[in-house]
């Protein structure tokens, strides 16, 4: 179809077919589709709400024009989401990350800079030493020697630069805000994606189910947040090659006591960066709390114990050792080498 029958398509409220879509956004970054006819497809999607086959197909053009980077091994994890919670809380999926590299598991993080929110992964990991922009060898070097590494989104995905400039004109959030989750550079087989809005959750993981995946798992806090929240249930969506499986946790499952996140809110990447670091140093809390509780679910996730409570333990650990801190010093040392 040409471009302008892609758009009617979508504007009289029918779903283009997963290799429709896969073709409108790999000639968008390409650079063949005008500024006007991609802001009028992205607000159309928007209006008429994005399929199944539409995300997938979406993230099947990103995936195609990424770069890709090799990981020495075929058991590693991400705890990158989509954001758009807006709850002002520090970079919990980032410090995750850290205590999830820090007990053992290959983290290949995902991420870019705030969009939504008053930090994003890589605001907070540059305050926190690392080189958020290291070539594509020096971040294969980390994964492989550190066990965990930074990729990076504006980097790894060049071609967005296409679309970029629309999505910041049109200044609503569109189809593109739910799919860097899916487009891990190192294609992890394995997931903890928190999902901002509820009704996404089912959505994208029956997408990400349709593109391929060993095991992730699709978070959302009944209050609110997009991560496994301490201070109420937390929904969960669970996606494998057999199909998806719905869930609901509760603290109480971790072994951890309910908490409110006031404690946990900062202004930008400065206080973020100072939360991360005190967690990592033992600093008890709301903040380590919630650190642990993610961590665990990454665990259980990429199969380290069956048990919640027990994955809790593993990371409570990570970061009593000094495992935690020396993981991200060592991750700041590589990245700059």
């Amino acid at each position: 179809m040409s471009h302008s029958e892609v758009i009617a398509k979508v504007q009289a409220g029918n779903d283009l077919s997963l290799d429709e879509m896969s073709h409108a956004i790999g000639q968008m970054m390409n650079g063949t589709w005008a500024d006007d006819d991609i802001g009028s497809l992205l607000l159309a999607l928007n209006e008429k709400g994005p399929s199944v086959d539409e995300i997938a197909g979406a993230a099947t053009a990103m995936r195609s024009h990424m770069i890709q980077i090799n990981a020495p091994c075929e058991k590693f994890i991400d705890t990158c989401g989509t954001g758009g919670d807006r709850s002002g809380t520090f970079n919990i999926s980032t410090a995750t990350a850290l205590v999830i590299a820090a007990a053992g598991v290959t983290v290949a993080k995902h991420g870019n800079r705030s969009v939504t929110s008053k930090s994003g992964s890589a605001d907070v990991l540059a305050r926190l030493g690392v080189n958020i922009e290291a070539d594509v060898a020096t971040i294969e070097k980390s994964l492989a020697d550190v066990g965990i590494c930074f990729c990076f989104a504006p980097l790894m995905h060049g071609s967005m630069k296409h679309v970029a400039p629309v999505r910041k004109k049109l200044g609503v959030p569109t189809i593109f805000n739910l799919l860097g989750p899916l487009c891990n550079p190192a294609n992890a087989p394995y997931q903890l994606l928190g999902v901002g809005k509820p009704e996404y959750r089912e959505l994208l993981a029956s997408a990400l189910q349709k593109l391929g995946t060993t095991k992730a798992v699709f978070v959302t806090g009944r209050d609110g947040m997009d991560e496994v929240t301490i201070s109420d249930a937390t929904d969960v969506t669970i996606a494998t090659g057999n199909g998806l499986v719905p869930l609901v946790w509760q603290p109480e499952e971790f072994g951890l006591e309910r908490q409110g996140k006031e404690d946990m809110l900062v202004d930008g990447p400065e206080e973020s960066a100072a939360m991360i670091r005190g967690v990592l140093s033992g600093v008890l809390g709301s903040a380590r709390d919630i650190v642990v509780i993610n961590a665990a679910a990454a665990l259980w996730t990429i199969g380290e114990n069956d048990s919640l409570s027990e994955c809790a333990r593993l990371a409570q650990n990570a970061i009593d050792s000094g495992a935690a801190e020396e993981k991200l010093a060592k991750l700041a040392e590589v990245s700059h080498s």
